[in-house]
């Protein structure tokens, strides 16, 4: 009979232990508490963004491929519009104010600076929606028949870049981080993959991109 209960107890606990791990998979690290978090930040962004908009459930839903969450809300007159959240950033991801401003600064959907893949990015705070927060990157490589570089000339080279791409778009509107990626097509990661470097500096407010801050940034390879 006690054997009979511990057994039933361990089967219990692993069909919890699995529905947990299924949850998780499918809505995200810690799944209630970041599903209501999220929801609850995006309604008090809706309500004064948007106060047509009634939000669809009581929590959001976790985006596996973007590791963000999103909640959909229903239109009065009809329709619906859907809105993320970054947990870890705390910032609201809104792709219609976004496209909107990007179009009113006259920034390009793919922007390129001196020849090289760039990306420009707004978000918003849920307490403070007014002023986007802006972030700005620029991709760049080198082929495979070029010297690869040491990690001095590759800070300096990703300096370059990231200068050229802060005083072409830092003009139109605030710029709070700025992120800036190298690649030399001979590297790879231990899977095979391409292997990149990356820099990434965040800026306080009011405080200029400078290339001794890119030069002393921390590389990062992914």
């Amino acid at each position: 009979m006690k054997r009979t209960k511990i057994l039933g107890g361990a089967a219990l606990l692993l069909a919890l232990l699995a529905a947990f791990a299924l949850l998780s998979g499918s809505v995200g690290w810690f799944p209630v508490l970041g599903n209501l978090v999220s929801a609850a930040q995006l309604r008090t962004y809706a309500a004064q963004v948007y106060p047509d908009l009634s939000p669809e459930g009581p929590w959001a839903k976790y985006d596996p491929v973007c590791s963000g969450y999103f909640l959909d809300f229903t239109l009065k007159e009809g329709g619906r519009r859907s809105l993320g959240y970054d947990l870890r950033s705390g910032l609201v991801e809104d792709e219609r104010r976004e496209t909107v401003l990007r179009k009113e600064l006259g920034i390009a959907e793919s922007p390129e600076v001196n020849g090289h893949m760039a990306f420009w990015w707004a978000k918003w705070t849920p307490g403070d929606p007014e002023e986007p927060v802006v972030g700005i990157r620029i991709d760049f490589r080198d082929k495979d028949s070029a010297p690869v570089p040491d990690e001095d000339a590759m800070r300096s080279a990703m300096a370059d870049r990231a200068m050229e791409l802060y005083e072409e778009l830092s003009p139109r509107t605030p710029v709070h981080t700025v992120s800036v990626h190298y690649h030399h097509e001979a590297q790879e990661d231990k899977h095979g993959a391409p292997l990149w470097h990356s820099i990434t500096v965040e800026l306080p407010e009011d405080v200029p991109l400078t290339r001794e801050l890119v030069l002393s940034g921390k590389l990062s390879r992914t």
